[in-house]
């Protein structure tokens, strides 16, 4: 007997319920399926059901969870991996399904796109070819302005005092902060500070939340922390005409406040902890994180992976931890965990790190993702999600993808 007929042969006993108030006509008998029920063919027979007692109910799309987790599998290889029985009742709750994001924009760069960050409406983005720009959503490029003729590799942007500001840092080993003035049609940048202190090429920077104060890390394993504060009469401006580059030895240069030195290799990736004003978060190639208490200036937590990591997003409320490696694997860390592993989840799908596909991840299917949001024609280098509604790409192909998210 071959697996999708073993699969036949066995039934589950299983009931539907849904939390929501709108849902709450979902039929709750029991009702006998075969193992071989896939959450297609749970949509089918949940829609039959309703519409059995509700003439006027109109077909939905539902996800499906079993215990925490999402059935994304037949009934029965749920079972096998999650040791159900056919002898028990699984009460399976139903979540209206949320729908996939829509491909929206489709921006051609000048270059690499090293980071995107996306702000009120607007993209601020770095590129290889050592520029800053300024995109709307739809497309239009607002401003561009040379920084450098080394390659941009990381940008953040925030707001300090009511103005906003981008921090942009590069393989010149330095980060330049720049005043951003937004209208309606157009955008500019003004270069106010350079900061001098790394030894090689800046990979990534954060400002922290109120924008005070900004981390970065680096090729030279250093972290780095540094004051916001500017001065504006010392300002020069970008060329958004494309022409010669300026004179950035015209700008007060600015000195780090701190540098941490723990970690062996370069420094990939960094965040501050959401749950700790003072604690910043480091991943590196030498296959560690380290969280740092700022105040103290030293690390008090280091945890070791099997991999190098490449990047790092924390979760703003539980602070919650996910990395990107260099291997197809993207890990769930929670650092505040007292018992067991502190990865509690590894999410498997991509076909590597450099697999050109964006993937949507629910934390209750990691095996499979719920959406892939296709387009790029080389590597992805970084994805952004700073803004609820809108998911933005960029990498080796030279464009920017974004997707809007109901």
């Amino acid at each position: 007997m071959d697996e999708a007929t073993h699969s036949e042969a066995i039934y589950y006993q299983i009931s539907f319920f849904s939390k929501e108030k709108r849902f709450e006509n979902i039929p709750d008998s029991v009702i006998n399926v075969p193992g071989s029920s896939t959450p297609t063919n749970l949509n089918l027979l949940l829609n039959s059901s309703i519409r059995s007692l509700d003439d006027d109910w109109k077909d939905l799309s539902f996800d499906f969870l079993i215990g925490d987790l999402l059935l994304r599998t037949s009934l029965a290889e749920f079972a096998e991996d999650h040791s159900l029985t056919t002898e028990s009742i699984v009460q399976i709750e139903c979540l209206l399904r949320e729908p996939a994001p829509e491909p929206e924009s489709d921006l051609i760069t000048s270059d690499w796109v090293a980071d995107v960050k996306a702000f009120n409406n607007l993209l601020c983005v770095a590129t290889y070819d050592g520029k800053l720009s300024i995109w709307t959503l739809d497309g239009k490029l607002l401003f561009t302005g040379d920084l450098d003729n080394d390659p941009m590799k990381c940008i953040d942007v925030f707001q300090h005092d009511k103005t906003n500001y981008a921090i942009v840092g590069g393989q010149n080993q330095t980060l330049v902060l720049c005043k951003l003035t937004v209208t309606k049609k157009l955008a500019d940048a003004t270069p106010l500070r350079i900061f001098r202190g790394h030894e090689r090429s800046v990979e990534c920077v954060a400002a922290n939340k109120d924008g005070s104060r900004i981390v970065s890390g680096s090729f030279d394993n250093c972290l780095k922390l540094w004051s916001s504060e500017n001065d504006e009469e010392n300002s020069i401006t970008l060329d958004n005409a494309k022409k010669a580059k300026p004179d950035f030895n015209k700008l007060p240069t600015q000195t780090p406040i701190v540098t941490l030195a723990s970690h062996r290799e370069a420094i990939v990736g960094v965040k501050w902890n959401p749950l700790s004003e003072v604690q910043a978060v480091t991943v590196s190639w030498d296959h560690s994180m380290i969280v740092w208490d700022l105040e103290l200036a030293g690390p008090v937590k280091t945890l070791t992976s099997n991999k190098s990591f490449t990047s790092l997003s924390i979760n703003p409320i539980t602070g919650q931890i996910l990395t990107g490696s260099v291997d197809p694997t993207v890990r769930l860390w929670d650092i505040r965990s007292q018992e067991g592993s502190m990865v509690k989840q590894s999410f498997l799908g991509h076909t590597g790190s450099f697999d050109n596909l964006v993937k949507m991840w629910d934390i209750r299917s990691p095996k499979t993702p719920l959406y892939d949001l296709t387009g790029h024609k080389d590597r992805i280098l970084t994805v952004d999600w700073s803004m609820p509604e809108v998911i933005a790409s960029g990498g080796v192909d030279c464009t920017i993808k974004t997707y809007r998210h109901k």
